[in-house]
């Protein structure tokens, strides 16, 4: 919805000029231009791949997109319904039209009872837990560190695994650390900012942990890369060359490799994501008994839903009904 195939889109891909508003067209150019500094690049990719499949959705039905009916948006989520699409993807999908139409100074149909009732329907009638990323927990991380680099590659996935479990970013988050943003500490550890993140939307930054042994691996391979500045994390090209800044994408292949190397099955590390060093340290530090507010200021979370979500099966186990298990002897 942000660049010029986005605001292409909301002239219907090929519909009419009866079937959009070229006035509303023009105004959503407009707030697309404004939006590019207000919002992160990935938010602004994210809005346009959905758009693009409602678009898809009113060219398939010679509907028009921009403005939409409020019918057009139920029937197009209980068509996402048909094709099995997640009840938060399609809750996703349905903001995003109504963030256009709003942008685009059109009336929202998003907001109309047909609409509403829709998505009510449909959350009745479908499960709405989602699959969950599979945590990578510190047990498993140390068996990975106990195996002998090979080579400059993999003294670099060694820092990437324990700086992402130690800050719990984001893959998004930990290709953005800088290598000036980090201070050391007397005792051996360190600290490091992050400058921006999904919950920093005004830039505010925030620092976070990195243990002595962090430190330790970090430093191996700032030595073997002989990087001084920019980003922390770069690209490995044949035994020790450097190339550009990693991506998000070279992150979940590094934390899958991990759950390759210690063992796990297909079904296993193919649950693994670019967040799993996150899920995994969110479960070790409820495991530890770390109260929730600790444990959402280190995962930077402004509410509980996804630390406890994470951590679900071990709350489970330090609950009510756990405890009286216990005390009843029925163990």
């Amino acid at each position: 919805m942000s660049e010029p195939g986005a605001v292409d889109l909301a002239r219907g891909r090929g519909e009419s000029p009866a079937n959009t508003s070229v006035r509303a067209v023009a105004t959503l150019s407009d707030w697309t231009s404004m939006a590019q500094g207000a919002f992160s690049p990935n938010t602004i990719r994210a809005w346009r791949a959905d758009w693009e499949v409602f678009g898809s959705f009113c060219l398939k039905y010679r509907l028009p997109s921009l403005p939409a009916a409020a019918k057009t948006v139920r029937d197009f989520a209980f068509e996402c319904v048909g094709l099995r699409k997640k009840p938060a993807t399609i809750r996703r999908y349905v903001a995003t039209i109504g963030r256009a139409h709003r942008a685009a100074g059109s009336a929202d149909p998003t907001t109309s009872e047909e609409v509403k009732l829709a998505l009510k329907e449909m959350s009745r009638g479908m499960a709405a837990r989602q699959r969950q990323a599979r945590g990578l927990v510190w047990s498993e991380i140390a068996v990975f560190l106990e195996f002998e680099p090979r080579n400059l590659r993999d003294i670099r996935d060694r820092a990437l695994v324990v700086v992402a479990y130690d800050t719990m970013c984001r893959r998004e988050e930990l290709v953005s650390l800088l290598i000036e943003d980090i201070e050391s500490s007397e005792d051996g550890s360190g600290t490091v900012v992050i400058r921006r993140s999904k919950t920093d939307a005004t830039g505010e930054g925030a620092t976070a942990y990195l243990s002595p042994l962090t430190m330790r691996l970090l430093s191996e391979w700032l030595q073997g890369s002989h990087l001084k500045s920019g980003p922390l994390f770069a690209r490995v090209i044949g035994s020790n060359g450097i190339g550009d800044p990693l991506t998000a994408q070279i992150v979940t292949a590094v934390l899958r490799k991990v759950g390759q190397w210690v063992g796990l099955d297909r079904k296993e590390w193919e649950r693994i994501s670019g967040h799993s060093a996150r899920v995994g340290a969110a479960q070790d530090l409820l495991a530890l008994n770390m109260d929730l507010p600790s444990v959402m200021q280190a995962g930077r979370w402004r509410d509980t839903r996804m630390p406890m979500r994470y951590g679900e099966r071990v709350m489970a186990g330090r609950g009510a009904m756990a405890r009286a298990a216990k005390a009843q002897g029925r163990v």
